[in-house]
C-alpha cells in the first residue's frame, strides 16, 4: 500500500506520523475483517452430515448459519466504512467530520479510524 498519497484534511490538524498510523490501522482492521467475512461464509457453505441430526441439532445448525449471517453483514458494513475512510483519505478530506466539517479527534480516530462524525456526532445510515 503507497501510503504517500494518503493525507488527511488540513483542518484536522493530523501529522503525517499519525495519518500513517491511521493508514495501517485501517488496513489492519479491513484484512482482518475480510479473512473473518471469508471464514464465515466457508462455515456457512459447510455442508451438515443430516444423516445422524436430530431437529434440535438442525435447529441448533440453522440458528448458527444466521447468526454468521448476521456477523458477516456487520463485517462487510465495516470494509464498506474503512474503504470509504481510504478514499477520504485519497482526496484530503479524512479526519474532519461530514456533516459539521469539525476536527475529529484523534483519540476518536484511533478507536475508530472510519469515523466519518466527531464522537458527539450521531453517525447517520
Amino acid at each position: 500500500m503507497d501510503e504517500s498519497k494518503f493525507r488527511a484534511h488540513v483542518d484536522a490538524n493530523l501529522t503525517p506520523a499519525q495519518v500513517d498510523d491511521l493508514v495501517r490501522s485501517l488496513a489492519s482492521k479491513r484484512r482482518e475483517l475480510v479473512e473473518r467475512v471469508e471464514r464465515l461464509e466457508r462455515q456457512m457453505l459447510a455442508k451438515d452430515d443430516c444423516s445422524h441430526t436430530d431437529a434440535a441439532d438442525a435447529a441448533s445448525a440453522q440458528e448458527n448459519r444466521l447468526r454468521a449471517r448476521g456477523m458477516v453483514e456487520q463485517h462487510q458494513r465495516i470494509i464498506m466504512e474503512i474503504d470509504a475512510a481510504f478514499r477520504r483519505l485519497e482526496n484530503g478530506q479524512y479526519g474532519v467530520s461530514e456533516t459539521t466539517g469539525e476536527q475529529i479527534d484523534y483519540d476518536r480516530l484511533v478507536l475508530v479510524p472510519w469515523a466519518r462524525v466527531g464522537a458527539h456526532e450521531k453517525e447517520s445510515k
